[in-house]
């Protein structure tokens, strides 16, 4: 799963709406729904600013290979 689908799912989750964080942030509703869909790649600016206005830290986004494959390093 990538960091945008982490994030979609934690928005969803949460009941925060697009217009919502497009408000907080100024990223236009049509941007966040193209990123979310995989239509649009988010801009690392644009991820920052969604995961302070839900309330994560971008960093709880890497994981170690390890835990998940077995392998080393990091991904996201």
């Amino acid at each position: 799963m990538t960091a945008a689908e982490r994030v979609k799912q934690i928005v969803e989750d949460k009941g925060v709406s697009y217009t919502f964080i497009s408000e907080k942030t100024g990223i236009p509703v049509n941007a966040i729904s193209r990123s979310f869909l995989g239509k649009r790649r988010f801009p690392a600016d644009e991820m920052v600013a969604i995961c302070s206005v839900i309330g994560i830290d971008l960093g709880d986004f890497y994981k170690k290979d390890d835990d998940e494959r077995g392998g080393e390093g990091w991904t996201i």
